[in-house]
């Protein structure tokens, strides 16, 4: 702790920091075959002369953003160093269960986790943070995350700013709240703007086209964006990848984990400059970041507030100029095909960092698998809030298209691939999503993405199954007994390697039962609510995965 006389004049220093503008940090780009992310302690100043305790991914604060190219494959060594477990999602990405990083993932300190899979996502705008059980708020307030920038063929035929930190920029913005002392509060809302970690930020951008990557990093606030002067944003992509085609806006709301790419027209405005504000007096009462006061709060909330001032300089020596007429084809899922249609009803009353918020009357459970799709097929789902606030939900696994919103289409700018869509109070959104990826017995979360809700259990899980296809038989390297078989009520299973999970799983390939194990050798689950039948146990061990049939009398 700092001496408490030292204390005014710590925040004389920090009130006079906040007063000077900043250039806005630019996260190195790294294009590899490898990706190495190291997670650990560091301290920070995000204000000359005061030190702030962060977190970071081979960083201070925020990490590296990864380049990835459609196609091809992605491999991540994610190493733990800190004194908790962790682990890491790649938002947005279509990765397999197994690689996904939810919460049944666990890296426990000093361990390695290589994360390996094909980059199926086209051109877009995706991000890396950590997803631990009842940790994501902690870890993700102190600095652990970072963008992913998947890169197409489709994408690279278009006439587009694509030269990173010069014309194309990632902008994360985040809202902190400190103490007296210098260090990080945990809280839902922030009183602080960093972009990209830099309060009071500032970017040279050329007079010419440019390309901001936008992300709402913070842990609960929705930002409603706009620019100073007017001038509107050109949306070309939100957070699955590109448009059909440009929209044009004056404001472009971005709740928790989403994203948007916007192109600027800054021809002709050399040695000007605008600014980006966040619009906080246009959100209605039942969006956090409001003035309602009923809620937790900050300085910011109902206020319109700066974000990011944009300094405009001498054009590139080989500019974009316009703004193209046309994108790439989006194809949406026929929703006429969809083999089942699902309602989710968010419900419960409490503030924007606490309280009881349900999907479908149910909190989150590591064991309990709560959906079980198809692989190949189509769905539509219909979210409604019941609840009293805005809630930005996210869905692993998929990119979903939004149909409607309250019987009418969405806006423009929401027309293209998403993972992340905000549900007002009483607001009903029907969304349609294709299942083509496998969980391979590690659950997909479907969640709020208000990292307070996470945290506080406002998620539910699914799986992804193969009905064709069957599990692997166990490697003759691998030797793990269920039994008894037949069992009655018991099942019990033991294995010569560490057991991560088990999933019960009935003929159809539908998951009914699943419990992580957490490194045991042995367990038991309770099966007397079965109905008589032929079953499997699917044994996720840190050496493969171990099927075994059994019959229940």
């Amino acid at each position: 702790m700092r001496p408490s006389h030292l204390l005014p004049a710590i925040l004389v220093v920090c009130c006079q920091a906040m007063h000077a503008q900043q250039p806005m940090a630019i996260p190195p780009a790294l294009d590899l075959d490898t990706f190495d992310l190291v997670v650990d302690e560091h301290v920070h100043q995000f204000y000359p002369g005061i030190n702030t305790d962060t977190y970071g991914a081979s960083a201070e604060y925020l990490g590296p953003t990864l380049i990835m190219h459609t196609g091809d494959s992605a491999r991540i060594r994610l190493h733990n160093e800190l004194s908790t477990f962790t682990n890491m999602h790649w938002h947005g990405l279509h990765v397999p269960g197994e690689h996904d990083g939810g919460p049944p993932r666990e890296v426990l300190p000093g361990e390695t986790w290589m994360a390996e899979y094909e980059v199926r996502n086209p051109a877009g705008t995706y991000w890396y943070h950590p997803h631990p059980h009842e940790l994501t708020v902690e870890q993700a307030n102190r600095g652990i995350a970072g963008f992913i920038l998947v890169k197409d063929d489709a994408e690279a035929a278009l006439d587009l700013p694509r030269t990173y930190g010069v014309d194309d920029f990632p902008v994360v913005v985040q809202d902190r709240k400190f103490n007296s002392s210098g260090n990080f509060i945990l809280y839902p809302y922030g009183d602080s703007v960093l972009v990209n970690g830099t309060p009071h930020a500032y970017v040279e951008c050329p007079a010419q086209v440019v390309r901001l990557r936008l992300l709402n990093g913070s842990n609960a606030r929705i930002y409603a964006l706009g620019l100073d002067n007017g001038m509107p944003m050109q949306v070309i992509a939100g957070d699955g990848g590109l448009l059909a085609a440009p929209v044009a806006t004056d404001r472009l709301w971005l709740s928790n984990g989403e994203r948007a790419e916007v192109l600027l027209d800054l021809s002709g405005l050399e040695g000007d400059s605008l600014l980006l504000v966040s619009y906080g007096s246009e959100l209605p009462q039942s969006v956090p970041g409001s003035n309602n006061m009923l809620w937790e709060s900050s300085s910011l909330n109902g206020v319109d507030f700066p974000v990011l001032r944009i300094r405009v300089g001498a054009p590139t020596a080989d500019p974009v100029w316009t703004v193209p007429a046309t994108l790439v084809p989006n194809v949406v899922p026929d929703p006429e095909l969809a083999v089942r249609s699902r309602t989710k009803v968010l419900s419960g009353t409490g503030m924007v960092g606490m309280g009881m918020f349900m999907i479908n009357g149910q909190m989150f459970d590591l064991d309990v698998v709560n959906d079980t799709m198809q692989l190949g097929t189509t769905e539509v789902w219909t979210i409604v809030n019941n609840s009293n606030m805005a809630h930005p939900m996210h869905i692993h696994g998929v990119s979903f298209w939004i149909l409607e919103r309250n019987g009418e289409a969405p806006p423009l700018w929401e027309r293209g691939p998403k993972d992340v869509v905000l549900v007002d109070h009483l607001d009903t959104v029907k969304l349609v999503m294709r299942f083509e990826t496998l969980t391979n017995g590690w659950p997909y979360m479907y969640h709020c993405h208000n990292l307070m809700h996470e945290d506080n259990m406002m998620m539910l899980q699914y799986i992804v199954e193969d009905v064709t296809v069957s599990v692997p038989s166990a490697s003759d390297a691998i030797v793990c007994r269920v039994f008894p078989n037949p069992a009655a009520d018991h099942l019990s299973f033991r294995s010569e390697v560490p057991v991560v999970a088990v999933s019960l799983v009935d003929g159809l390939g539908r998951c009914l039962i699943r419990k992580s194990v957490g490194g045991a050798a042995q367990g038991e689950l309770s099966i007397s609510n079965l109905p008589p039948g032929v079953y499997a146990l699917i044994v996720d061990t840190k050496s493969g995965v171990v099927r075994r049939s059994f019959v229940k009398e």
